[in-house]
C-alpha cells in the first residue's frame, strides 16, 4: 500500500515538473479588421454639356449619356444650347460649361493655336472623345458629264460657306490641288444648294456626304466624284484638321447598311474627313474624365437602344490621330480597354509638344 502512495506520489511531482516547464498558452488575438476599400475620386456636383443646338439626334444622344451619368454616378446633369465654339471655349475657360461638342477639329485646334478667329483666345482644351468623320467630296448628275476631278475644270460649283468653313477650305483645296478652274456661286443653303443641283443651275456641289442621301430624294442617281490619296493627302497637309480617310465599312451610307432613298455607296470612299470630337478643359481632374467616360461605354448599349445615332460614337472610333492632344483621364480608359496604340502615343506626345504642354 505504501509503495502504491509512494508511486503516485512520484508521478505527480513528475508531471508537477514537466506543466512548470511548459509556457502558458498565448491568449488569441481578435482578427484584424478588413482593409479599407481604394478611396473613389471626388466627383463634382454637377456637369454642363454645351450643344450646338438643343434639337436633332446629337443632342438627343447627349441627353441620355448625361442621364446616365445622373443615374449611375449620382451627378446632376445639364444640357445647355450654345451658339457656337467662339461662344463654348470662354464659357469652359469660366467654368460654366464642361464638356462641348461633337464639333469639328477645327475649332479645337486654332483655339488652342490662337489662330485666326481665335487669336488671343488661349484655350487649353483636350479631346473627350471622337466621333464618325464627317466625309467630304463633290456630287453631280449624269447630266453633268462629270466623272472625274478633272472634268470640274470650267464648271460651275458650289462649296464655298460663311457659315461651314471647313467646306470653303475643303473646296478650294481640291480645285487648287488639281488646277482647276471654276464658277462658284457662294454660301448656297444646304436646301438651296440641292434645288440649284436638281435644276442644273450648278453641275457639283461639296457635300458631307451623310446628306446625299437628302439629294437622293430627287436625284436617286447622284453619285460623288472620287479624288486621289494623293489629293486628300494635299487637303490634309495645308488645313492640319483634316484627314484623308477610307470611311469604314460600317458607316451608313454604304450599301448593305444604308436604309433611306437612293443606292447607297459601294465601300470604299476614300475622302477628305472631318473629325468630329467632343472637347474638355485640360484642366478638367483625370479621374473625374476617366469616371466618366467609362460609366458611358460601359452603358453604351443602352445608348445605342436610345438612338442608333450613338454608334457614331461608338468606342472603336473614339482614338484616331488628331490635331489636338486627348485628355489623360480619357487615355487611362483607352489604354485599359486596349486601343492606345504606340502610334496614338507618339501622335499625342508631338501635338502636346506643339503646344509646349506636357499633358
Amino acid at each position: 500500500m505504501k509503495k502504491a502512495i509512494y508511486l503516485w506520489l512520484a508521478v505527480m511531482f513528475v508531471s508537477g515538473l514537466l506543466l512548470a516547464a511548459c509556457p502558458a498558452p498565448t491568449p488569441s488575438l481578435p482578427p484584424a479588421p478588413p482593409a479599407p476599400p481604394p478611396s473613389q475620386p471626388k466627383l463634382p456636383d454637377s456637369i454642363t454639356w454645351g450643344q450646338r443646338s438643343i434639337t436633332g439626334t446629337s443632342y438627343v444622344v447627349s441627353v441620355a449619356t448625361l442621364r446616365v451619368w445622373e443615374e449611375t454616378l449620382g451627378i446632376k446633369c445639364f444640357a445647355s444650347e450654345v451658339a457656337s465654339s467662339l461662344a463654348a471655349f470662354p464659357q469652359m475657360k469660366e467654368g460654366k460649361v464642361d464638356f462641348w461638342g461633337p464639333v469639328t477639329i477645327r475649332d479645337g485646334y486654332l483655339a488652342n493655336n490662337g489662330m485666326m478667329e481665335y487669336e488671343g483666345a488661349k484655350c487649353d482644351l483636350r479631346v473627350f472623345f471622337a466621333s464618325q468623320s464627317t466625309g467630304q467630296l463633290f456630287v453631280a448628275l449624269p447630266r453633268s458629264g462629270i466623272k472625274n476631278m478633272e472634268d470640274l475644270n470650267g464648271k460651275t460649283t458650289t462649296y464655298s460657306s460663311v457659315r461651314a468653313v471647313t467646306m470653303t477650305e475643303i473646296g478650294s483645296a481640291l480645285l487648287e490641288f488639281y488646277g482647276l478652274k471654276v464658277r462658284e456661286i457662294e454660301n448656297l443653303p444646304m436646301a438651296e444648294k440641292h434645288a440649284a443641283l436638281h435644276d442644273g443651275s450648278v453641275d457639283a456641289s461639296l457635300e458631307g456626304l451623310p446628306n446625299i442621301f437628302q439629294i437622293w430624294e430627287t436625284d436617286p442617281d447622284a453619285y460623288y466624284i472620287p479624288i486621289s490619296k494623293e489629293a486628300g493627302e494635299y487637303v490634309a497637309s495645308k488645313y492640319p484638321w483634316f484627314t484623308d480617310e477610307i470611311m469604314p465599312p460600317d458607316w451608313s451610307i454604304y450599301k448593305g447598311n444604308y436604309v433611306g432613298p437612293g443606292p447607297g455607296l459601294d465601300y470604299p470612299v476614300y475622302c477628305v474627313g472631318t473629325p468630329m470630337v467632343t472637347y474638355c478643359p485640360a484642366d478638367m481632374s483625370e479621374d473625374v474624365v476617366y469616371q466618366l467616360i467609362k460609366c458611358m461605354y460601359d452603358h453604351s448599349n443602352e445608348l445605342v437602344a436610345v438612338h442608333p445615332y450613338f454608334s457614331e460614337r461608338a468606342l472603336d472610333k473614339a482614338v484616331r490621330p488628331l490635331s489636338v492632344p486627348y485628355h489623360a483621364g480619357a487615355i487611362k480608359y483607352y489604354k485599359e480597354v486596349g486601343l492606345w496604340t504606340p502610334e496614338a502615343e507618339a501622335n499625342q506626345q508631338k501635338q502636346l509638344s506643339n503646344l509646349g504642354k506636357s499633358k
